[in-house]
């Protein structure tokens, strides 16, 4: 199962008043080579040995694995989602069913209720847009705003007020986990193939999380959430891995 998003390490004495107060505990309850190992034996075989999402499996998975060299995304994401979700796993953790955790869940809501299939591929090119540039029309600018900036933000960029908490200079880490998709960012959304969208748009993340989508009318087999590590790592493991991803894909040279 795809491990999921972790959050940049980047230069730690410049740059620490940038990450969320869990970096430093992350770091302080992980061990390096203990990661390294965890990695090795768990994480590789859909993120890649170079944390490129690019594992042996990754093929056949939809959406692809996560890209732990991306960090536009990685910045994102506070050490307390990582945690949960590699030892609960996805699901529970999206439906805020972790008892402790200390964090908001923001899911992606299901749409089909507002819009016709059609309308959701033509919501799809719009998306599309914000990667590659390509021309918006203003009907579906307007769409957009009133159902989709909440979360994504009226430029697509993942920054709507629902999501941002409270934002560096250019970046932020969302007071919700997972934070809303970038939708300029190509590294992420390479990730995503058309039926996956309009899974996601009608159903929402939580209605997508099965074999078979309806919604599309064929199955989606290598469509998984990140199941518990909970049964086969340590508290002290899973931190490890936190660490050794970020220190080894993430950390500005």
């Amino acid at each position: 199962m795809a491990l999921v998003a972790v959050g940049v390490l980047l230069a730690a004495v410049s740059l620490s008043g940038l990450f969320p107060l869990s970096f430093a505990q992350a770091v302080s309850r992980g061990d390096l080579a203990t990661g390294e190992r965890v990695y090795k034996q768990n994480c590789f075989v859909c993120h890649g040995m170079k944390g490129d999402g690019k594992g042996p499996t990754a093929e056949s998975m939809v959406p692809r694995p996560q890209v732990f060299t991306n960090p536009s995304f990685m910045f994102r994401v506070t050490d307390e989602y990582m945690f949960y979700v590699v030892k609960y796993g996805k699901l529970p953790v999206l439906k805020r069913e972790i008892l402790d955790s200390n964090f908001e869940s923001l899911t992606m809501p299901a749409f089909g209720h507002l819009f016709e299939d059609r309308e959701i591929r033509e919501l799809i090119k719009f998306v599309w847009a914000f990667t590659t540039g390509e021309p918006q029309s203003p009907e579906w600018r307007e769409i957009f705003v009133q159902a989709c900036a909440t979360c994504h933000g009226e430029k697509g960029r993942g920054d709507g007020e629902r999501a941002v908490g409270q934002p560096p200079p250019d970046r932020f880490v969302s007071e919700g986990q997972p934070p809303p998709a970038d939708l300029t960012d190509p590294v992420l959304m390479a990730r995503f193939p058309d039926d996956f969208l309009f899974a996601l748009i009608k159903e929402g993340s939580l209605g997508v999380n099965y074999e078979t989508t309806p919604a599309i009318g064929h199955a989606m087999t290598g469509y998984r959430t990140m199941l518990p590590f909970s049964q086969a790592l340590s508290d002290e493991e899973i931190w490890s891995v936190i660490q050794y991803i970020r220190e080894t894909f993430i950390k500005d040279p």
